[in-house]
């Protein structure tokens, strides 16, 4: 994932062993998938642990949620990102579907969708690193993101 000021827009390069595509997201896309995916994550409960030994905090604080899931694979920004070139999928619409143990991801350009997987660890891992791409754009000035999302330093 990186910035391209020059495109104002986010790149996210998907990767599989056969194939690689490369998704731009516009600020707009990028402030919506942020906000909707912090409040729907708010929503969803943690899965219940049956174990006794466990305290059991009701009110869970989602600060705290994301600094555990990046304490020990904390999001890097790789100064060496490739440059952009030229090609790739412009997002239209994202579907995100988030359950206790995991978000869905759909982006959409077209015809063209790609399907995204990731625990709640990785939601957060994610989200922690496009809100850093947002930051670094200087695009979060007018959203309501809490302060701590995309200011951890790796």
């Amino acid at each position: 994932m990186s910035y391209h000021p020059e495109q104002d827009r986010v790149r996210l390069c998907l990767r599989t062993d056969q194939q690689r595509s490369d998704w731009w997201l516009t600020r707009r896309i990028t402030i919506r998938l942020l906000e909707g995916w912090l409040g729907k994550l708010e929503q969803v409960p943690l899965p219940t642990v049956d174990a006794e030994w466990m305290p059991r905090n009701p009110q869970r604080l989602l600060d705290q949620e994301h600094a555990l899931s990046l304490e020990f694979d904390a999001v890097s920004i790789d100064p060496s990102a490739p440059q952009a070139g030229a090609g790739g999928l412009l997002v239209s619409t994202i579907n995100l579907t988030v359950s206790p143990t995991e978000s869905r991801l759909a982006l959409i350009s077209g015809t063209n969708k790609a399907a995204l997987s990731l625990t709640r660890k990785e939601s957060h891992a994610f989200m922690e690193a496009l809100a850093q791409r947002a930051r670094q754009a200087d695009w979060l000035k007018a959203c309501r993101l809490p302060d701590w999302l995309g200011n951890l330093v790796g």
